[in-house]
């Protein structure tokens, strides 16, 4: 499976999915002008995945600002991993949050309240 690499953009995060390296990570900012014109590929390269995936997955979500579109999305992405995680495989999502950043870390929060998949959170200042 070729890895999907985007590079971090004025508006879009940068967005790492290697699986030959189980390497998954979403960094910077989300604020796309069509919020599904840029998931739509990330969305299909997770659901295929998803049919034969790594026996951990470890995704990573360093976010400092995403706008309420790109929320439903990321949120979509986290329940694609979660889906595995239901299915026995071992799935942990490490989310990054400013320190003084309440907000992001509520919602990582507010996330893994509707998902089974375990959260490990990370501040950083």
């Amino acid at each position: 499976m070729q890895p999907l690499l985007i590079a971090v953009g004025d508006s879009t995060p940068e967005v790492i999915l290697d699986k030959s390296q189980n390497k998954f990570s979403f960094t910077g900012v989300s604020l796309p002008e069509n919020v599904f014109e840029f998931y739509d590929p990330i969305i299909d390269w997770i659901k295929i995945y998803c049919n034969d995936p790594n026996p951990g997955t470890e995704l990573h979500v360093n976010m400092s600002y995403f706008n309420t579109a790109s929320s439903k999305i990321i949120l979509e992405i986290i329940a694609l991993f979660d889906s595995l995680s239901q299915k026995g495989k071992k799935v942990e999502i490490v989310w990054y949050y400013l320190e003084m950043d309440d907000d992001m870390r509520s919602t990582g929060k507010e996330f893994e309240s509707m998902l089974t998949v375990p959260f490990k959170y990370i501040s950083y200042v």
